[in-house]
């Protein structure tokens, strides 16, 4: 009796291994600090919009007739400050809960500010420490009935992010 319970309890402990594993491996996520892009999901906090054209002016010398002017030049983007909390790291990792960044749009709205979680995809500018989000470029996800995370139309994290990595954010230079 106590080598069929012996048994019986080995079998469970593996049964409970295997699926542990299988719910770990759902969760994808990739690291390559060479790259300077940070992909994760999203929780929106704040998106406010913000004039690019304010105090623009710029001090221009004429370098034929050595003439000094000021010009204003007009940005035809529309700048956003955004705040996301940060759900899950996807590519690489943010080492911190929320993240501030800015991000463009020419339409005039920053789409991904309409839906609660999205994968959106940003770049660190080391020169001014501002994070920018990568132009137009997020996905809409929500977690499934088994609480894993997937796009509208049931993909993957992984199908999401590989599809930007090898389309848009190759054409950019960003990935080889």
């Amino acid at each position: 009796m106590n080598r069929v319970i012996s048994i019986f309890g080995i079998l469970i402990m593996l049964i409970s291994c295997k699926s542990t594993n299988i719910s770990n491996e759902s969760e994808f996520k990739m690291f390559d600090d060479s790259v300077n892009l940070y992909a994760f999901i999203g929780e929106k906090i704040s998106v406010s919009q913000f004039d690019l054209n304010e105090n623009n002016t710029e001090v221009v010398i004429d370098t034929v007739f050595g003439e000094v002017f000021k010009t204003t030049p007009y940005i035809m983007d529309y700048g956003f400050k955004c705040k996301y909390k940060i759900v899950r790291n996807v590519f690489n990792e943010l080492k911190t809960d929320t993240v501030d960044f800015i991000a463009y749009d020419h339409y005039g709205i920053a789409k991904f500010k309409n839906y609660k979680n999205v994968i959106l995809y940003v770049s660190l500018n080391k020169e001014d420490e501002n994070y920018y989000h990568q132009k137009y470029q997020y996905d809409q996800v929500q977690k499934d009935k088994n609480g894993k995370w997937k796009g509208m139309n049931g993909e993957s994290i992984k199908e999401l992010f590989m599809e930007k990595r090898n389309g848009v954010l190759k054409a950019r230079g960003i990935f080889d």
